[in-house]
């Protein structure tokens, strides 16, 4: 189904307000759906991070034994991101229970209790009213329902923000309102409880430091044919950051993103940017090759694109949208992420992108 809909990259976009202001979970707090579990959760990114890994005081075996696991979990947890609360929450609950018995055998105790911590404040305010927390906190009907309003508010802000385009004045509104909810929602505890939450917290981690890496980028496979290039793999990108859009030809709402790939790559010739196109068909006409490298030579795309015809890199990213935009970082993880056209009813996506392109280019490799 073609679509314009681009809700995850409110999610993309918001988990990097949540990153900086200090909840990576606030990142659904556009999502309609109620009880929908995160994705990217925040466990696995703060798993993923050095900061952490420094804070916990992992040895050079526990930091290889994790990422092994998080490269067996992630995958699998990366390809439910997009789906409905009904067909997501109960396999990624299970992933996320087979991580977490693994993460038990990999950390010693005082290093468990304090990733516990960090995941509860990388959660944002919606743990408030987790039954894990709520119990502990005793907390009384009337407070979970003046939280749930508070969280309720904030999320139609937020959606209210959305219908405006996402732009900078829009992320920084953002990160106020999500500021000033949390804010409500503490207001609502009495001191005792108050006191029980930050013993349940911990001392304050500086979430803001961290990389908000959201899955290590599936690989290239089953490639029919390439257009405009030979067989490529985004192993031998390692070291660039690398654009990859899926999009068929056929397609409006691709096609009205094709100039800025274009442009993209153009602006940064000469530095260590890579695009990559996976084009994968929804008609019969759009799986003829020969049309594919036509329509590509007719747009001016140069760069190399993956014939997906059997939709083997569609299904492995989990991808269920044209025309969609995946941002890479030079250690081959999935940073950003946009779906639909980049500047629909002005959302000024494409500028939003090229900055995090920017961002990227800027880090260290």
């Amino acid at each position: 189904m073609r679509t314009h809909r681009f809700r995850s990259v409110i999610v993309a976009w918001l988990a990097m307000v949540a990153v900086q202001s200090g909840g990576l979970a606030r990142a659904e707090a556009s999502s309609a759906e109620e009880g929908l579990l995160p994705i990217p959760h925040p466990r696995t990114i703060l798993l993923r991070a050095p900061g952490v890994h420094k804070e916990l005081g992992l040895r050079d075996a526990q930091h290889s034994a994790l990422q092994v696991v998080l490269d067996e979990v992630d995958p699998a947890l990366w390809r439910l991101r997009d789906l409905p609360a009904e067909k997501r929450n109960e396999p990624a609950a299970r992933l996320l229970q087979q991580l977490n018995e693994k993460v038990t055998q990999i950390l010693s105790e005082p290093q468990r209790a304090r990733l516990d911590q960090l995941t509860l404040q990388a959660r944002g305010i919606q743990v408030l009213l987790e039954p894990e927390v709520s119990d502990r906190l005793e907390l009384s009907a009337v407070q979970v329902q003046q939280m749930r309003d508070v969280m309720t508010t904030l999320a139609q802000q937020v959606a209210a923000l959305q219908r405006g385009g996402v732009t900078a004045r829009e992320m920084a509104q953002a990160h106020i309102l999500q500021n000033q909810a949390e804010r409500n929602a503490v207001a609502l505890l009495e001191r005792q409880q108050q006191r029980r939450f930050r013993t349940l917290t911990g001392r304050p981690f500086d979430l803001a430091r961290m990389r908000q890496r959201a899955c290590r980028a599936p690989e290239l496979r089953g490639v029919e044919a390439w257009v405009n290039s030979g067989p490529v793999t985004l192993e031998e990108l390692r070291g660039n950051v690398v654009v990859l859009h899926f999009y068929t030809f056929g397609c409006i709402n691709c096609i009205r993103n094709l100039p800025h790939y274009v442009a993209w790559q153009k602006h940064f010739a000469g530095k260590p940017v890579r695009l990559v196109g996976i084009h994968r068909p929804e008609s019969q006409g759009e799986r003829v090759i020969a049309t594919v490298r036509e329509k590509a030579a007719e747009t001016g795309l140069t760069h190399p694109i993956a014939i997906d015809n059997d939709s083997a890199n569609w299904d492995a990213w989990g991808n269920h949208i044209w025309p969609a935009v995946y941002l890479i970082d030079k250690q081959g993880f999935v940073r950003h992420w946009w779906y639909g056209e980049l500047n629909w009813q002005g959302a000024q996506g494409e500028r939003h992108m090229r900055g995090k392109i920017e961002q990227l280019l800027r880090e260290d490799g």
